[in-house]
């Protein structure tokens, strides 16, 4: 299998894509469960002064795209670096 940056970064955005609806759809459902994991991922950060979950369609939207992009960087540059690095 022939590693290709450009592959590699669709990869990347791809399963970003994927994990975000998947995501949205958690805090949507379980907004409550949602906080805890995220105060749990963030070392006991005390997340309540921030509010609860502002999950709207445009939110949804911007923070999907916008995240998706940078993985789709993110893995370019990733497959940029590999190829540098073994030699092609």
């Amino acid at each position: 299998m022939k590693l290709d940056k450009m592959t590699l970064a669709n990869a990347f955005a791809l399963a970003i894509a994927i994990a975000w609806v998947v995501c949205s759809a958690f805090v949507l459902v379980l907004p409550d469960l949602s906080m805890t994991i995220t105060s749990w991922w963030l070392h006991g950060l005390n997340l309540s002064p921030l509010g609860l979950f502002k999950l709207d369609l445009l939110n949804f939207l911007l923070g999907g795209i916008t995240l998706t992009i940078a993985f789709w960087v993110t893995g370019y540059i990733f497959g940029w670096s590999w190829e540098k690095a073994s030699g092609k």
